[in-house]
This record gives C-alpha cells, sequence and structure tokens, in this order.
C-alpha cells in the first residue's frame, strides 16, 4: 500500500487537521487558499448552514430515526459498491465528507480517503471521528468548493458524493469535477433527492408555493415577520435527468438503486409514530429491493454507479426505465 503522503495533490501538498486545530500544510510552507468562492453566496451560506448543525449531522446516522434509517441505509449501498470497485490500498474522495462517517468506514477497510467538505467546523468533526476510529493516517480532511477541487487530476480510483449535488448551485460542474479527479477506468459514485419520491409527493409542504402560502398563514397569525431560512432547500431531481447528468459528465451510468421511503409527513409533521415508520421503511425497502422494483422509482434517494471510460466499453449492470 502506497502512504497517503504520495498521493498527487495541486501544487505538491496535502493537507491535514487534528482535532480542535485548523487545517495545515504539513510541509511547512505556506498553505494553498481556500478555494471556497467568497463572492458565491450560496456556497457561503451552504457551509455555515452545515457549521451551525454539525452536531446533528455528526449524531443522526446513530439515531433511533426513520431519517436515520435511511441516512445508514444509503450509506450502506455507497460504502458496497465503492468496496467492490477499489479494495484496501486504493485512493478515494469523499466529497461533501459532512462529519466524514463514509470516509471512516471507507478507511476502516483500507482505503485511502481524502474527506472534503467546505466547513472547517464539519472537517475538525472528521479529523475527530477518524481518530477515534484509529484510521487518522488514511483520512485526510480537505477543505475545498466541490465546484473547485483542490486534487490533481486522475487522482482518485473511486469518487463519492453522498447528499452533495442537491445543495450546489451547479451540479453540473461538481460532476465535471468529480470527473477529472478519477482516473480513467475508475468509478463515481453519487446520490441526488428523488423529485417523484412518495414521502414527497404525499406532502403539500414540499411544494414551493405550499410553503410561501404557510409562511404567509404563520406570519399574520404570529404578528411579525417569520425568520425566512438561511439556506434554499436542496433540489430534487428525476432519475432520468439525473441520468442525463452523469451522461454529459462523461460518465457511463453502471446502476442505479432507490433507497429510503420516509419519514412520511404533512406539512413537515410526521403522519407515523417513529416505531411504525421504521417498519414500512423497511417494509417497502425489502419490497422494492427484492419483489417490486418498480418501487425504487419512488424512493427518497437515488444512488448511481457510473465509471469513468479508459477506452474499452463498460457493461451496464441496470439503466433506468
Amino acid at each position: 500500500m502506497k502512504p497517503i503522503s504520495q498521493w498527487r495533490w495541486i501544487g505538491g501538498r496535502r493537507k491535514l487537521q487534528s482535532p480542535g486545530s485548523r487545517l495545515s500544510d504539513v510541509s511547512g510552507a505556506s498553505a494553498r487558499p481556500t478555494v471556497i468562492l467568497e463572492n458565491d453566496e450560496r456556497i457561503r451560506k451552504v457551509a455555515t448552514y452545515f457549521s451551525d448543525s454539525f452536531e446533528y449531522w455528526d449524531r443522526v446516522y446513530s439515531s433511533d430515526t426513520v431519517k436515520a434509517q435511511v441516512y445508514r441505509n444509503r450509506m450502506g449501498v455507497v460504502v458496497r459498491w465503492a468496496t467492490m470497485v477499489a479494495g484496501p490500498g486504493a485512493a478515494a474522495a469523499d466529497i461533501g465528507t459532512g462529519a466524514g462517517h463514509c470516509a471512516v468506514t471507507l478507511a476502516q477497510r483500507g482505503v485511502r480517503v481524502a474527506a472534503i467538505d467546505a466547513s472547517e467546523v464539519m472537517l475538525a468533526r472528521v479529523a475527530q471521528n477518524a481518530s477515534s476510529a484509529g484510521v487518522a493516517d488514511l483520512v485526510v480532511p480537505m477543505t475545498s468548493d466541490a465546484q473547485r477541487l483542490e486534487l490533481a487530476s486522475a487522482t482518485c480510483d473511486v469518487v463519492i458524493a453522498i447528499g452533495l449535488l442537491p445543495w450546489v448551485k451547479q451540479p453540473e460542474l461538481a460532476l465535471d469535477e468529480m470527473v477529472r479527479v478519477t482516473k480513467p477506468g475508475g468509478h463515481v459514485i453519487v446520490t441526488v433527492d428523488n423529485a417523484s419520491s412518495l414521502a414527497r409527493g404525499l406532502d403539500p409542504g414540499w411544494r414551493a408555493s405550499t410553503r410561501a402560502v404557510i409562511a404567509s398563514i404563520r406570519r399574520l397569525v404570529a404578528g411579525h415577520p417569520v425568520e425566512v431560512p438561511s439556506v434554499q432547500w436542496p433540489t430534487a431531481t428525476r432519475l432520468s435527468d439525473f441520468d442525463k447528468l452523469l451522461r454529459a459528465a462523461g460518465l457511463d451510468p453502471l446502476e442505479f438503486q432507490g433507497v429510503g421511503f420516509g419519514p412520511f409527513t404533512f406539512l413537515g409533521r410526521n403522519v407515523l409514530s417513529n416505531r411504525v415508520g421504521l417498519r414500512v421503511d423497511r417494509l417497502l425497502q425489502r419490497l422494492a429491493s427484492h419483489t417490486v422494483p418498480l418501487l425504487q422509482h419512488v424512493a427518497v434517494f437515488h444512488v448511481a454507479l457510473a465509471v469513468k471510460p479508459s477506452g474499452e466499453a463498460a457493461t451496464r449492470v441496470q439503466t433506468p426505465t
């Protein structure tokens, strides 16, 4: 296994972070400036939102809620595919790593991971989680805008982005960057929020027009302006558009999988108890995976495994219908 210091980083440097410290250049030279575009208000707001809520995103994977179960299942698909295409010693990038749970899980399987996020608060937690798991030598936290990655071209065997694309202003640019840093023949695993999900369709509160009406009613009832959310809601994508987005980036989609069937809400409030919601989600996921595959089209998330062509034709495992 090559030591992590032999990875190719733009400028010939890599960035590490220890718990409670800022990112620093281990070579001792001055660090390259953060590539977050300061004039991009959306990037700044999203980074601030996740920094302010980092405790929630760190705990959510271990909580006993429907949403946590869905998140764990989504990450489980990503980890299974990633370890299938890139074994111990492989180089991976986890874009929008959050608290680094996926990065740490891959590192525990011997994969070297660049854990990339726009929030340095999140990256501090990544370093702590990697250290607690005993894989700090395999996880490198890096601060970067997903639309301008600091990794050099053709660096990674697999690039992962869980829950990232719905938050970026131009997902096609983020995908272009993922493709750029992936080796020919390497793989990209990404997820999107499904615009056709059953849970979304049953709750009118997901519609922008309904949210505007609800906000107006709350303003009238409260008698004063209601606080405006600090960030825009994540963008949802149809499966056919997801497929087109991947192909436009030069990727060859190999497999799609739908994950998650809850929580079911009405105007943002749960309509099922947590216990029942967990059972319903497990039942629908089992049916979608084994008995009624068409159910995957109405799952909460779509996960895609795609390959960067290396000159040889790739065989598709599954394509959307």
